[in-house]
């Protein structure tokens, strides 16, 4: 008998299992489902938990492997869930971020179960994080390091760790394309609420201890607040930072002695970053809230040093030839660098200038003996700012930052009648408007401006900055600014650009809605 008459011998295969129906995150997600058991294939792609609603109503316990599609949990022992516990997924058994915790052993895996579920898988995690760098981390937010992050990230797969999953939720808040994204609830936000919430609990574990880390995301979440015109919350949330940062020993002197500078300079970099950012965004918040009497929180520390600006560490950190970074005036170029070497912030020099501004404009005494002083500072700064080669095209937040500062402090001379002596400026309305020429610039340009507000390369400041110019052309257009012929068309263009930033950022169109009411009063339309 030859070969090929001889039946070919087959090892038998083995059944795969299968579900009866689709499992729950495929269901809830309207995903194409393929029943494998006991982790379907997309659920083992996202690192989520497979579960069906047979084995909810038998009860079936399920443990921390199966987070990993079927791979042991690698905290070692795997914790026991239970699938009708709040920590229960898909369907109407949403994770519950205040659900209890049963040991702190488990708080990285449900933080981690916590992002995977908003973020939606693991590349959904990547895709926020590079969002994140890329947008407002390289042009007006730079207070994370990135080179430092994604060492981390590198082993968050395999040994997460509670606040990085924290972090990077709190990155999704100021990094996601829209504030409709993944859509509104009739509580708000999801993610904004899960982002405080999850910071909150992880905190509030005994064994992790305050941290830098902490501090980030308590900034990006206040960040975030302010972007949404939820001032009262962005408060808070700048006020537990400058309690952190008191805690962590900022505000003594020593901390920032010549011993620390000699031996850790590249932490006492990233310390002031953190510092002046909190200083940025308590001003940003008083100058655009002055009706709701926000105290400036720095002045009440009673501080009497100064902490000193990320440029004071450029001296002691050595900075790698190939960056090429270069000075022009005060202002540095990032180089497009991803390590603290070479991290600059700009916006802390902006922010100085315009807590300072604003806390003359409430002493007028002080503010007549130094204004041209800080008005030329500010005006330094600013062209600096402009004149220094970005790796993203500019530093909006830094530049938007010294608007505000500028129209503000030019106003005041304007009202009193100054000349000023800057020989660059011949009087107050001359400077005005340059700074509005500036804004308007913008906003006649908008598929540019709508491109990098798409990438997160906007600051939300410069929402701010267009409807303060523009109630200044309301008031001023016709009379001081002489410029009748065009203003109302400046005022018109301007409220253009802000209905494009409502898109991204809901503090517009409070704005928008401001500028119509004061606009129809100016034009004798409004009814009130």
């Amino acid at each position: 008998m030859s070969n090929a008459s001889s039946p070919v011998a087959t090892s038998p295969q083995p059944d795969v299992q299968k579900a009866s129906r689709v499992c729950l995150n495929c269901k809830r997600k309207k995903k194409k489902c393929d029943k494998a058991l006991p982790s379907c294939s997309r659920c083992v792609e996202s690192y989520q938990v497979c579960q069906h609603e047979d084995d909810i109503v038998a009860g079936n316990p399920v443990t921390a492997g199966y987070l990993y599609g079927g791979v042991s949990s690698p905290l070692g022992n795997p914790v026991q869930l239970h699938r009708q516990s709040p920590l229960a997924w898909g369907g109407s058994l949403r994770p519950s971020l205040v659900a209890s915790i049963r040991s702190a052993d488990n708080i990285d895996l449900y933080a981690l179960q916590c992002v995977i579920d908003i973020l939606d898988s693991r590349q959904g995690v990547e895709q926020t994080v590079l969002a994140f760098f890329e947008g407002p981390n390289a042009s007006w937010f730079s207070i994370i390091d990135r080179s430092h992050f994604e060492r981390l990230l590198e082993d968050f797969w395999t040994s997460p760790s509670a606040e990085t999953c924290v972090l990077i939720l709190c990155m999704s808040l100021i990094s996601r394309p829209t504030i409709s994204s993944p859509g509104p609830t009739p509580m708000g936000d999801t993610v904004y609420q899960s982002a405080k919430t999850l910071l909150s609990l992880v905190q509030s574990q005994s064994s992790r201890p305050m941290s830098t880390s902490f501090l980030q995301a308590e900034l990006l979440v206040a960040m975030y607040e302010y972007t949404q015109a939820l001032p009262q919350q962005a408060y808070l949330s700048v006020g537990r930072c400058f309690q952190m940062s008191r805690a962590l020993g900022w505000q003594d002197k020593s901390y920032w002695g010549p011993n620390n500078m000699a031996t850790i300079p590249k932490i006492l970099k990233l310390h002031s970053i953190l510092w002046w950012a909190m200083v940025y965004i308590d001003n940003h918040l008083h100058a655009a809230y002055q009706e709701s009497k926000f105290p400036l929180h720095a002045p009440t520390l009673g501080l009497e040093f100064e902490i000193p600006q990320p440029e004071t560490f450029g001296q002691f950190v050595p900075t790698p030839s190939q960056l090429q970074i270069q000075s022009v005036g005060a202002a540095y170029c990032d180089g497009n660098s991803p390590h603290i070497d070479g991290m600059v912030f700009p916006e802390a020099t902006s922010a100085f200038n315009l807590n300072t501004a604003l806390s003359l404009l409430d002493s007028p005494l002080m503010l007549s003996e130094r204004h041209e002083e800080l008005s030329d500072a500010v005006w330094q700064h600013t062209l600096d700012v402009f004149q220094t080669p970005w790796s993203t095209g500019d530093r909006s937040g830094a530049m938007s930052t010294n608007l505000i500062a500028m129209l503000k402090l030019i106003q005041s001379g304007l009202l009193a009648g100054s000349a000023g002596t800057d020989p660059r400026f011949s009087s107050p309305a001359e400077n005005m408007r340059k700074a509005i020429a500036y804004l308007h610039n913008e906003a006649a340009n908008l598929p540019s401006f709508q491109e990098r507000l798409a990438r997160g390369r906007v600051a939300p400041f410069w929402a701010f900055a267009a409807y303060y110019a523009s109630l200044l052309l309301i008031s001023h257009g016709e009379t001081e600014l002489q410029m009748a012929a065009d203003w109302l068309q400046k005022v018109i263009d301007l409220k253009n650009m802000l209905h494009i930033c409502a898109g991204r950022w809901k503090i517009a169109e409070r704005y928008v809605y401001l500028l119509d009411q004061q606009l129809g009063v100016r034009l004798g339309t409004y009814v009130g």
